[in-house]
C-alpha cells in the first residue's frame, strides 16, 4: 500500500514536470478554428503574427515597427511572408499562413526562450490565437 502511495505521487510529480516542460519549451500545437488575422485588426494575435515574421529565416520580410497593430506596413510585410513561404499572397493569416508563422515562432522560443510579450503572457501562448491546420 505504501509504494502504491510514492509510486502515485512519483507519476504525479512526473507529469507535472513533463506539462511545465511542454509549456516552457514551446512545443504545444497552434489552434484549430483561431480567427484568421488581417488589416486593421489589433492586439495580441498581430503582434504574435509580426513577431512570426521577424524570426522566418527563410523570409526576407520584416515587420520595423512590432506593435500589435495591423497597418499597411504589417499587411505588405504579412504579404512579402506569403510569397517566400510559397504561399498565395493575399495579406490575410489565415491556417496555411499561421501554420508558416508558428514554425517561425517555434524557432524564437527554443532561441530565446518563452519570453514574456508586452501582453504580459509568454510567447508560446501565440499557438492560442494563430489560424492553424493542427
Amino acid at each position: 500500500m505504501i509504494v502504491r502511495k510514492r509510486l502515485t505521487a512519483v507519476l504525479a510529480v512526473a507529469a507535472m514536470c513533463g506539462a511545465a516542460l511542454t509549456a516552457a519549451t514551446g512545443t504545444a500545437n497552434a489552434a484549430t478554428g483561431a480567427s484568421y488575422i488581417s488589416e486593421w485588426q489589433n492586439g495580441f494575435q498581430v503582434y504574435c503574427v509580426q513577431v512570426g515574421i521577424n524570426w522566418a529565416s527563410w523570409s526576407s520580410a520584416y515587420v520595423s515597427n512590432v506593435d500589435g497593430s495591423f497597418g499597411p506596413d504589417t499587411l505588405a510585410q504579412v504579404k512579402q511572408f506569403q510569397h517566400d513561404s510559397g504561399l498565395y499572397p493575399d495579406g490575410v493569416v489565415g491556417q496555411d499562413t499561421g501554420d508558416k508563422l508558428w514554425q517561425a515562432l517555434q524557432v524564437a522560443i527554443s532561441t530565446n526562450g518563452n519570453i514574456t510579450t508586452k501582453y504580459g503572457v509568454p510567447l508560446g501562448n501565440c499557438y492560442e490565437v494563430l489560424p492553424t491546420h493542427s
